[in-house]
């Protein structure tokens, strides 16, 4: 399953915006109020979910000034196998979405159908988060 956030233009170079992605302790600014107890290096960063689970993430890809991709660390306890990617386009002006793909198990329809609706608002939110502090990168 694949959903992507709407395109959003960055306050910044596409240079600066790659930059400020591929750390991330520059992550808990966009990490929604359930997310408790995050800590991070350059490269990983663990959190808990409230009432779930704790998430370690780590890099999965990182293209100069294109695309920062997250995934869950080795021997991560996810539940669910994902890749999280920030796509940075730079023209007249860097603009920027948020894909994020997901596998589920089986192809599982019922859970697709339950995730899918919420995804999207999900990412739009992350995307308007990098708009925002975009500017004071």
């Amino acid at each position: 399953m694949t959903s992507e956030s709407k395109r959003v233009e960055a306050h910044c170079s596409a240079e600066r915006l790659y930059n400020f992605a591929c750390d991330f302790r520059n992550f808990q600014r966009f990490l929604p109020s359930q997310v408790e107890d995050f800590t991070a290096n350059g490269d990983t960063c663990t959190f808990k979910v409230a009432g779930f689970m704790q998430l370690t993430l780590q890099y999965a890809e990182r293209t100069p000034y294109h695309t920062v991709a997250i995934a869950p660390a080795q021997g991560s306890n996810s539940p669910l196998p994902f890749r999280l990617a920030l796509k940075i386009t730079e023209g007249d002006a860097t603009s920027c979405h948020v894909v994020v793909c997901a596998e589920i198990e089986g192809g599982n329809p019922v859970m697709t159908m339950m995730l899918k609706p919420k995804l999207r608002p999900a990412l739009d939110k992350i995307a308007e988060q990098i708009q925002y502090y975009s500017s004071g990168i």
